[in-house]
């Protein structure tokens, strides 16, 4: 009887931790559902809906443009590159209440994702529409696949503004603004 009180014991507490674990591995991993990548922050090609509970007046569907900022009803400038979602929601309801809201509610959602771009050895290089969890492998599916010259050895990928990443495996993560480049083989 105790060998079996003692065995229920230990799967109620593995199974306990494991629930703990996977419930942190959610919370830390955010929306996207992986640990590896911060916040997204919206850039210039991101379009965006903001949503204005109550107020549909208010609400709009807005592409983030080179400057950065837009004109919002009541408030002026939003600021929109370089803020994650939830700052920009923030900002709105904090600037709208009081003189012009009591308690406004403020949803900020995106629409369409800016590009990244492929080259090389693929079907059809180009630039495509960004992905939550995208890896190279799949901006390679995206393109097409590789064509019969393609190098699966030889990936590159430049971050906007940063130096080129040579030899990346197929599983490295894309992000906005990349440029993936897949070499040809000499044979």
């Amino acid at each position: 009887m105790r060998v079996f009180v003692f065995s229920i014991l230990s799967v109620c507490l593995l199974v306990s931790s494991l629930g703990a674990g996977c419930a942190e591995r959610a919370e830390n991993s955010g929306q996207t559902g992986r640990t590896d990548i911060l916040p997204y922050r919206l850039a210039a090609g991101d379009q965006i809906r903001i949503m204005v509970y109550n107020e549909p007046g208010m609400s709009m569907t807005l592409m983030v443009s080179q400057g950065g900022s837009v004109s919002f009803p009541f408030i002026g400038k939003v600021r929109l590159a370089g803020r994650t979602l939830t700052q920009i929601e923030e900002n709105i309801e904090q600037r709208l209440k009081g003189d012009y809201l009591r308690d406004p509610m403020v949803s900020v959602t995106i629409e369409h994702y800016r590009q990244f771009y492929i080259t090389g050895e693929v079907e059809s290089p180009n630039g495509y529409e960004y992905q939550p969890d995208l890896t190279i492998e799949q901006a390679i599916a995206l393109a097409g696949g590789l064509t019969d010259r393609a190098d699966e050895d030889d990936i590159q990928i430049r971050h906007p503004g940063r130096q080129l990443l040579k030899d990346i495996p197929a599983t490295y993560p894309v992000y906005p603004g990349d440029t993936i480049i897949i070499g040809k083989s000499f044979f």
